[in-house]
């Protein structure tokens, strides 16, 4: 190679590095939140929260604790009765833990169009009873084209969408869509 080629080569690298960076990286500051930026407040306690209900196009599904065991064991009350001992406690703890640390990765302001998004309507409503008696509601919608994300809102705020870790919101979708009942043992 050349020495003009190597230059071109190097100013050409340096751009697109640039680029990367302003644009992709650190993001366009008209549509960037703040640099910690937090959904609904601060994180709750993995026993803070005591009721979650997740409703979408496929039905509801409503879980609370219950009272009756010293670590407050998730029961389901909707679409059908099942009882702590019947539930999957580590699928429900897993979901409501994952909402507990939801934080975004990144945050668009000033949305004029929740459509594009999926926001409306939104794939699922998830209304979170915090011990305190406050009420938290969030709106999901699509994946992200990459599928590492999905974008989120919080009721009250329809100029706001965050960028979230799909598993968390993918979690919630299973909820709803497959019961999470406990395995029955295995005769021997």
């Amino acid at each position: 190679m050349n020495f003009k080629t190597t230059i071109g080569l190097i100013i050409l690298l340096v751009a697109l590095a640039s680029y990367i960076y302003f644009f992709e990286i650190r993001g366009n500051d008209d549509e960037a939140g703040p640099t910690d930026p937090t959904i609904y407040g601060p994180e709750y306690g993995e026993y803070d929260l005591v009721a979650l209900e997740i409703e979408g196009p496929q039905g509801t599904a409503h879980f609370a604790r219950t009272d009756e065991t010293l670590t407050q064991e998730w029961e389901m009350l909707a679409p059908t009765p099942v009882p702590a001992e019947a539930i999957d406690q580590v699928r429900v703890n897993g979901a409501v833990t994952r909402l507990g640390y939801l934080k975004p990765s990144r945050v668009i302001t000033h949305v004029t169009n929740l459509a594009q998004y999926g926001l409306n309507p939104p794939q699922l409503t998830v209304t979170l009873i915090i011990s305190n008696g406050q009420k938290i509601i969030l709106y999901t919608g699509h994946e992200t084209p990459v599928k590492d994300n999905r974008y989120l809102r919080l009721a009250g705020d329809e100029q706001t969408v965050y960028l979230v870790f799909s598993f968390a919101i993918n979690e919630l979708h299973r909820l709803l869509n497959e019961l999470p009942l406990a395995l029955t043992p295995v005769a021997p």
